[in-house]
């Protein structure tokens, strides 16, 4: 019996002998000039540069591609229209006969992101193929792969035995000139996956024999240097392919027999495309047009079906290639190209407010709706890092049946128990969950018998979500893998393979829903914590943009209801799509290249800059010339606020606005007591020791004191993560640390409104100042910081102990809470050793609390009453300048009664992210308030239809909350799609929900 590796000789030599003929294509246009290859030119990252030539493809019977061997990745474009792409995976593409233009646009970078400041190719040919015995050979090395990996022992022996019987006596040995243009084909280029040793995946490595003949002797044979060996005549080659085959069909056919098939599987191809990562958003326009023209190509061939998500990704696609669009618009109406996600992007859900989330469905369903008639029923976040327990409500409220993803198969300490489920979310909405073993699948026997053996809910939901094709890069499927698909079938004790059709997928799963196990809370991963602090400005921005853009919908909407302004509602659209394309979720978490957060930055400060504009614009409308202060959250305030420079005490109406009058209550001052610095106003007495750390925080309310141990300790750990540096936090390194030196600690501010001690301290070549400030008729003590930061490899955190007894503590996520424990005795509590939290967590034992609010700054770690929250992170890979240089953030402590609703800790987050606001005049008379509730307001703005006004409501307490509106409605689901229901002027929120109701107009102001 022959070896595997005999085996895969006779395969690789069937595969050779294939190739029949070839030339070489070395002339081409560039810049109206004639070059010839090889060719190199500088280029940087964003530089596009275009070859042109015309080839004339035989009629022959023999499949041609065009094969290109270079650094970078390039759109094809074939008789001037987007025909695919050469890139890392894809470096030949088949080409139909007769002459053509030929247009190469090359990008210097590969498909993920490696690049060496230049674009070169090294040759181009036209390559003629015998394509059914080259599928065949791929069957065989298929097959080959698929025994390398066989757990039964038995199958294994057998499939071995037929193989050997089947190849022993085949003679085919292919010419030195085909070994060479095998190899060519399969193996040059492809510089990102190989020096960054990804490696393709659904084709077996090039033999050692194959590299040694093509290079020392097949080389040379090409140049005309040496004379080649005989090759097979056409004639018996293909009497030996006939035989072949026959008997593979037939001894395939005795093994399913004999070892039948097992489960199935829904095979969906895909291309994951990062939005920016590695690359810009630029080059991903680019990989846009590429992956889509090759998957149009493809699936006009093979009847394919193709899923993919992301409204913006269609959009761009819109703008750059009409007639490219217009053939993705047939195949979406026909079924074949399948819409899923049902947001703008793949973006984060566990750092962005739960508005922007309700916005990315909203955008992303209404464009599928208005542009394809179609919107998406699956929910698709494969590859983002962790999951609130409140996605599952936006989720079901926006039209998603079910939700499919994947990373938590990265947990590095627990497996996660189910690999089909359904989530039972914060507020109790329910929702199927279908794990894919793998997001970017090969399309293999060997892929998918270990994808069955990993799945774990083979008797609950007998089949998998099988997705496959080259993805984060883009490019998606190759010819191999469309072709593999008809051997899939055939091959025994593996998945049968179903090409998936989203009604068929849906159907089937929820036949199962009621077989499924229950998974209650959050999806926490357990892996890239570190994106909860990376890149600080970024985060900033994006709260500071979530919140102006919260504010500019809220007034203009008043002032367009009272008839004195027109609603913005292009614009706003425009100001929210730019922010939610920022979410992305290698953006947001600070995981991308530099170029990336340059124009990202950028981009938030224009939208930050233009949403207050409308605010303005809004509020001096309203104001009339008179001197008032708004207040867009729903409950009375009490504040110091600034107005040119000075401080005053200003009091607000709910949701609203009235005269601007300071008023003078309470005191606040800062003084030296023995070798302590106080801050003390009507609710806190403070102490700072001389480290300008916190010693006690004294609640005169409560008379209660908050501090167990010297808090506000800021420690400087080495963080080094073995992989993924920006994206990881190392729990070994958070237990070793070095506080940074203090060298500077005085009273810097004392005039009645606003106390204030400052604290320097230094590490390194770093510096962090903060402005330990209390003001007056305030419960906060706020830490303004300052980070002037130099040193790499570092998390920085704040490390407080507060005075509770309490085994778990509070946190806040989008449009939810969620408690997590504090104590680790299991391992699934161990491994929660750095969690997420939107704008604060919370330390309370039900008697007293104290939590630390910080709209930017998302990563803590809480042990017992030890809470420490991450300030800094500054990774070198993949971004080297991540984290350096100057730096802003404000976090607060707030000592309060019992849990956090009690203690209205969600009203003073929202209060600090969502400041006060004055016009500037005479003295003000107005006054007006909307509405008052203990609910959250998530947004008023004008409906999409533009016939009435939309109000989202939140409930952020573990209890029903009753809120009076200003107008009976209707409540609708989040994409203003479907009416769910008329409502009365007073609406009834179950805890933690979220209802988004439309009213035809607001109260007259």
């Amino acid at each position: 019996m022959l070896s595997l590796a005999e085996i895969e000789r006779k395969a690789f030599d069937l595969m050779a002998t294939s190739i029949r003929k070839h030339a070489f294509l070395p002339t081409w246009d560039f810049e109206g000039k004639s070059i010839n290859l090889p060719f190199e030119v500088e280029a940087k990252p964003g530089d596009f540069i275009r070859l042109k030539t015309t080839v004339e493809v035989p009629r022959d019977g023999l499949k041609w591609f065009i094969k290109v061997c270079m650094e970078g990745n390039a759109l094809v474009r074939l008789d001037g229209m987007a025909y695919g792409t050469i890139d890392d995976v894809h470096t030949y593409i088949p080409i139909r006969p007769g002459r053509h233009e030929l247009e190469l646009i090359i990008s210097p970078l590969t498909m993920f992101g490696y690049h060496k400041w230049r674009i070169k190719i090294e040759y181009a040919m036209l390559v003629g193929i015998m394509w059914e015995p080259y599928v065949l050979a791929q069957r065989l090395l298929d097959l080959i792969s698929f025994i390398e990996v066989l757990q039964e022992e038995d199958l294994r022996e057998a499939l071995l035995k037929e193989l050997s019987d089947i190849l022993i006596t085949v003679k085919t040995v292919p010419s030195l000139r085909q070994i060479t243009l095998l190899r060519m084909l399969l193996y040059d280029g492809g510089l990102g996956i190989k020096e960054l040793k990804l490696g393709r995946f659904d084709i077996r490595e090039v033999r050692t024999d194959y590299m040694f003949l093509s290079a020392v002797y097949g080389i040379g044979e090409l140049k005309g240097y040496i004379e080649d060996i005989p090759r097979p005549s056409k004639e018996e080659y293909l009497s030996e392919i006939s035989d072949v085959e026959e008997k593979l069909e037939k001894a395939l056919a005795r093994l399913r027999k004999a070892f039948p098939k097992v489960g199935k599987a829904y095979a969906f191809a895909h291309s994951h495309i990062d939005a920016a990562w590695l690359w810009t958003y630029a080059e991903t326009k680019q990989k846009i047009l590429r992956t889509f023209s090759t998957i149009e190509r493809l699936m006009r061939r093979y009847g394919i079906t193709y899923v993919q998500s992301s409204a913006q990704y269609y959009e761009w696609l819109e703008e750059l290639d009409k007639d490219l669009f217009e053939k993705v618009k047939r195949f979406i109406e026909e079924g074949k190209w399948i819409l899923v996600g049902g947001m703008w992007v793949e973006s984060d859900v566990q750092l962005i407010d739960g508005e922007s989330i309700a916005r990315q469905l909203l955008y992303g369903q209404r464009y599928f709706k208005e542009k394809f008639n179609k919107t998406a029923r699956i929910g698709w976040l494969p590859d983002t890092f962790g999951f609130p327990a409140s996605l599952p409500q936006f989720l079901k409220k926006s039209g998603l049946e079910m939700f499919a993803t994947y990373k938590l198969l990265w947990n590095e300490r627990n497996e996660f128990p189910y690999h089909a489920f359904i989530w039972k979310g914060v507020d109790g909405t329910e929702i199927p969950v279908h794990l894919m073993m793998s997001y970017k699948s090969s399309m293999t026997a060997k892929s998918l018998y270990k994808q069955w053996k990993r799945y774990k809910n083979k008797y609950e939901v007998p089949f998998l979500l099988y997705a496959y094709g080259y993805g984060d890069g883009g490019g998606g499927i190759t010819w191999e893998m469309v072709e593999m698909m008809k051997h899939m079938n055939k091959v025994p004790y593996i998945p049968k393979l179903i090409k998936g059709t989203e009604e068929e997928y849906l159907r089937e799963l929820k036949e199962h829903v009621s077989e499924m196990p229950t998974w209650e809370g959050e999806l926490y991963v357990e892996v890239h914590r570190g994106t909860y602090t990376t890149n600080l400005n970024v985060k900033k921005l994006m709260a500071e943009a979530e919140s102006k853009l919260r504010s500019a919908e809220i007034w203009a909407s008043l002032a367009h209801s009272m008839g004195i302004m027109e609603y913005p509602k292009d614009k706003l659209e425009k100001l929210w799509k730019r922010t939610l394309l920022h979410q992305f979720h290698d953006v947001l978490p600070g995981s991308s290249i530099k170029e990336v957060y340059d124009e990202v930055i950028r981009d938030l400060e224009d939208v930050i800059r233009e949403a207050d504009e409308i605010i303005r614009e809004a509020t001096e409308r309203i104001a009339q010339g008179e001197s008032l202060v708004f207040n867009d959250l729903p409950w009375e305030r009490e504040e110091v606020i600034e107005i040119d420079g000075k401080p005053v005490l200003v009091k607000a109406y709910p949701l609203g606005w009235s005269s601007l009058k300071p008023i003078d209550e309470g005191f606040v001052k800062a003084y030296r007591e023995d070798d302590t610095f106080i801050l003390e106003n009507d609710y806190l007495r403070v102490k700072i020791n001389d480290e300008g750390e916190i010693i006690s925080l004294y609640n005169k309310e409560l008379k209660w004191e908050g501090i167990r141990s010297p808090s506000n300790v800021i420690m400087a750990h080495v963080d080094t993560p073995g992989m993924w540096d920006a994206w990881d936090v190392n729990e070994d390194f958070l237990i070793q640390g070095k506080k940074l030196k203090t060298v500077r600690v005085e009273i810097t501010r004392n005039d009645g409104y606003i106390a204030e001690i400052t604290v320097e301290k230094i590490y390194g070549n770093s510096k962090v100042i903060q402005r330990i400030r209390l003001k007056r008729k305030s419960k906060l003590l706020e830490f303004h910081t300052e980070v002037d930061w130099w040193d790499k490899e570092v998390l920085l955190k704040a490390w407080f102990n507060f005075n509770t007894h309490n085994w778990s503590a509070y946190y806040d996520i989008p449009y939810g809470v969620i408690r997590r424990p504090a104590v680790r005795n299991t391992p699934w509590e161990q491994a929660k050793f750095e969690v997420p939290a939107l704008r604060w967590a919370d330390v309370s034992d039900g008697e007293h609390g104290v939590a630390i609010i910080c709209t930017s700054r998302h990563g803590y770690t809480n042990w017992d009453s030890k809470i420490g929250l991450s300030l800094l992170k500054s990774p070198i890979y993949p971004n080297p300048w991540s984290d350096t240089g100057k730096g802003e953030f404000t976090y607060y402590l707030y000592p309060h009664k019992g849990y956090w609703f009690e203690g209205e800790v969600y009203k003073r987050a929202l209060e600090v992210w969502s400041p006060l606001r004055v016009t500037e005049g005479s003295p003000g008379k107005r006054k007006f308030s909307l509405m008052r509730t203990d609910a959250v307001v998530g947004a008023i703005k004008l409906s999409e239809d533009g016939d009435g006004y939309i109000i989202r409501l939140y409930n952020p307490s573990k209890g029903d909350l009753e809120v009076e509106i200003p107008s009976e409605g209707v409540e609708v689901d989040i994409p203003e799609l479907k009416v769910l229901g008329k409502v009365k002027n007073r609406v009834k929120l179950g805890a933690f929900e979220i209802k988004t109701i439309k009213v035809s107009s607001l109260a007259k102001a």
